[in-house]
């Protein structure tokens, strides 16, 4: 096992990569034409938080372009609500027009940045930390859909970077920091309520965790129950919110959008499954000298989020080398639920390049990677990585390019 970096070791790798994440995204704004001040028109939260300061949850009128819920002849925001907590703190400083594109780029630079601390904390180098963090943000699909500030890709950029902290903190020897993973996770599900199948796992972190310092499992779970207590409170808000709009304290009101309102199968279900795995199977394809590829409900998922790929070459090995433990069993049935769920969804994300859904379990997928603590990255992984990068770069300016272009 490697020994403790010191700290003067640790930041140069830390900033090289951050710096390429910056560079990345700043470029393919640049190239696109994209503003980074710029307020999106399809901001919901921004739009919610004024609502919120002005003592309501409801809508003073159904926005076209937007995606709203009604109910009962009253107009809501049809997403959870969490990332309007941030943008209702910026109101005070911008009003209604926030720098949405700006906040969404945060996310994304945070995100690295939590992603390369825990590599760091299960002892990756800091080199291969920062290639491990920078593939995560830059090799998937959030490289595209992280470019807007909408309400779609703001609550999908919060809650990856929210899962990746909740993972973060499970994993540090401290309380304080198991205390604020379980928050982080709690607030994520307040972006994308699915990731609440991580929930399981996190708590059998803290659990294992606190086990070595007590004996007794009675023991254990009385000592866990104070580090429930603000994630429950966090889970009652949300409850209490949407029962407020809609009667319902599990509803965050997608299931009131026309397009699930007026479907024979609403919003989930499993007649979706078949046709959802064909399309994420399907492959690209070679028309007048470039490449081409679906622009709706995702296609070849493992070309556009190769960290499955990475993800299913360093399971086999642990399993060859009998080094997987209840842990990682819990995990992967984590993964497995989380991705069959997606499945049921009617809609997988609709116009979109890869298969953005799918993001939503890469911080997951990225756990398993940095905890097997193995410290170099094999010849065929480094093709992997570049590969994401590249195809991602490549993916998110065609796709703007020709789709939005």
């Amino acid at each position: 096992m490697e020994q403790a970096a010191k700290p003067r070791r640790i930041w140069p790798a830390f900033f090289a990569g951050l710096l390429c994440a910056a560079l990345a995204y700043c470029v393919l704004c640049g190239v696109l034409g994209f503003d980074m001040l710029e307020h999106s028109p399809h901001d919901s939260y921004t739009l919610q938080a004024m609502r919120w300061r002005a003592g309501t949850a409801q809508l003073e009128e159904n926005y076209s372009w937007l995606e709203i819920a009604e109910y009962e002849g009253k107009y809501y925001i049809s997403f959870p609500p969490f990332p309007s907590v941030p943008m209702f703190l910026l109101t005070f400083v911008f009003g209604e027009l926030t720098p949405s594109r700006l906040v969404v780029f945060a996310y994304f630079l945070l995100s690295y940045c939590a992603a390369f601390f825990l590599a760091r904390r299960w002892k990756q180098t800091p080199w291969v930390s920062a290639a491990l963090a920078l593939f995560l943000v830059c090799g998937c699909n959030m490289m595209e859909f992280g470019l807007s500030g909408g309400v779609w890709n703001m609550a999908q950029v919060l809650g990856f970077l929210l899962t990746v902290l909740a993972f973060y903190g499970v994993s540090v020897p401290k309380r304080a920091g198991w205390y604020w993973g379980l928050i982080a996770i709690a607030c994520a599900v307040g972006c994308r309520p699915m990731q609440a199948v991580y929930v399981p796992f996190l708590l059998l972190m803290v659990y294992q965790n606190l086990r070595k310092e007590m004996p007794g499992a009675g023991k254990t779970l009385l000592a866990m129950l104070p580090l429930l207590a603000a994630p429950l409170a966090i889970a009652f808000a949300y409850g209490l919110y949407n029962y407020v709009r809609f009667d319902d304290p599990f509803e965050f009101g997608h299931n009131y959008l026309p397009e699930f309102v007026q479907s024979s199968n609403g919003q989930f279900s499993l007649s979706y499954v078949g046709k959802n795995l064909r399309n994420i199977f399907r492959l690209p394809w070679w028309q007048e000298g470039r490449l081409v590829f679906p622009t709706d409900s995702g296609f070849a998922f493992w070309l556009c989020n190769p960290i499955y790929v990475f993800f299913a070459v360093r399971l086999v090995r642990s399993a060859l080398k009998r080094d997987l433990h209840l842990s990682d069993v819990v995990l992967c049935v984590c993964l497995v639920g989380h991705f069959f769920a997606l499945l049921l969804h009617k809609s997988f994300g609709g116009v979109q390049f890869g298969t953005r859904y799918l993001c939503d379990l890469a911080p997951a997928l990225f756990f398993f990677l940095v905890s097997r603590r193995e410290q170099k990255l094999a010849w065929y992984e480094c093709l992997l990585m570049l590969w994401g990068v590249g195809f991602n770069l490549y993916g998110a300016y065609t796709f703007q390019t020709l789709v939005y272009g």
